[in-house]
């Protein structure tokens, strides 16, 4: 049988490598598969109790499961039972992950030269893969989307990469980005290998000892001024000015994904409420009285009055001689800036966004990160991304 290696099942780890040899387990949170268990139990017992009600007779004629109408007994039976039916399997579902989750793992031990993963599925003796430390390329940092519960989250992963996936270790996952820049830049220097990371032309390596001089001090040595070389013409859907003591890049119109039309399609409709709402207000009031009443209206103009400035809000890259800065804007106001010294920036990379699969400009030092252009398309975004190259290196 072919074993298929999973994802990296931590959402909170840390391989201490200070003191060898290190040993971790990266696995799902006891806490957070118990809680999935339990919770589990109460739909199956609540879908098995309301179907088991059904075939319970009682004496209070008020509480009577027989209709009037003509339905067949297939009707009756669909009406009864699918949506307790669908209750019942989904707490079976959510046991079964979170027995599941308890039960596979993987178990990491790292010497210093070796790296020995144990795989533990649900079923089946362990898998133990043992490898040398040199036969891996490098640490990576990759940014994972994935949704838990209700929550969108990204999960900040540092691994050492292989080929084989089933050789892949993590060294660092974390659901906040904060110092995940500083941990991976630790775990290459530590561990002196390259620092891996994914751009829009593939698998980029740096050395390790390199990773905190910044593009300035780079850029000879990888040629970026006769790489970046100034181009002729800027792409139509942004402006561009180059003045004497700055260059600006402002994005010319606004850009529509999924999420954009559904947040319009949300505005649209909180709109439509509160206009029904007043129409009908002699209907509502004696049911939410005034304050409540008003509270509702306060709440639909509030989202609708944020999701059309997210929606309408457009950023302008503004480069100075001595930084580089991000204006959000609405219109002609400006919302709010980020700033960054051009002597501190370490990196400027294209990076995918696996939400809405779109492509964004990302300048990096190595305590900030400032983000530009998500919704522009990617061929615009190399054009981006060699102007302001040029800008800080020249």
């Amino acid at each position: 049988m072919t074993y298929q290696v999973p994802n990296h099942y931590s959402h909170d780890f840390k391989l201490d490598i200070e003191k060898l040899p290190a040993a971790k387990t990266d696995k799902i949170s006891r806490k957070i598969a118990w809680w999935g268990f339990f919770s589990g139990i109460m739909f199956f017992v609540l879908g098995a109790f309301e179907i088991i009600c059904y075939f319970l007779k009682t004496s209070d004629e008020s509480y009577n499961f027989q209709t009037e109408t003509d339905f067949t007994s297939h009707q009756l039976f669909v009406l009864r039972y699918s949506f307790d039916t669908f209750i019942l399997f989904f707490g079976l579902l959510v046991i079964i992950l979170s027995v599941i989750a308890m039960r596979c793992r993987k178990t990491i031990n790292f010497d210093g030269e070796n790296v020995k993963v144990t795989h533990y599925s649900l079923l089946g003796k362990p898998e133990v893969l043992t490898e040398k430390l040199y036969n891996y390329l490098g640490v990576l940092l990759t940014v994972e989307y994935y949704q838990f519960g209700l929550m969108n989250r990204n999960r900040y992963i540092i691994e050492l990469y292989h080929k084989d996936k089933k050789l892949r270790v993590p060294l660092y996952i974390t659901t906040s980005g904060d110092g995940v820049r500083k941990k991976w830049e630790y775990y290459a220097e530590k561990m002196r290998m390259p620092a891996l990371f994914m751009t829009d032309r593939g698998l980029v390596s740096r050395y390790h000892g390199e990773l905190n001089k910044t593009l300035r001090e780079m850029s000879k040595r990888w040629n970026l001024a006769e790489l970046f070389r100034e181009e002729e013409h800027a792409p139509e859907v942004f402006q561009y000015k180059c003045k004497k003591d700055k260059v600006i890049i402002r994005e010319r119109r606004l850009f529509f994904d999924v999420y954009s039309i559904l947040s319009v399609a949300a505005a649209i409709g909180l709109t439509a409420l509160a206009i029904f709402s007043v129409i009908n207000y002699t209907v509502i009031l004696p049911f939410t009285g005034v304050w409540g009443f008003a509270s509702i209206l306060l709440v639909c103009m509030a989202l609708v009055m944020f999701i059309m400035v997210c929606i309408l809000s457009k950023d302008v890259l503004i480069i100075t001689r001595s930084e580089v800065v991000l204006g959000h804007n609405l219109s002609i106001l400006r919302m709010d800036a980020e700033f960054l010294p051009k002597e501190d920036i370490e990196s400027v990379d294209i990076g995918h966004n696996p939400v809405t699969d779109r492509y964004y400009l990302s300048i990096i030092s190595h305590d900030n990160n400032i983000v530009f252009g998500k919704n522009i398309p990617l061929r615009d975004l190399r054009w981006i991304r060699g102007c302001v190259i040029r800008e800080i290196v020249k």
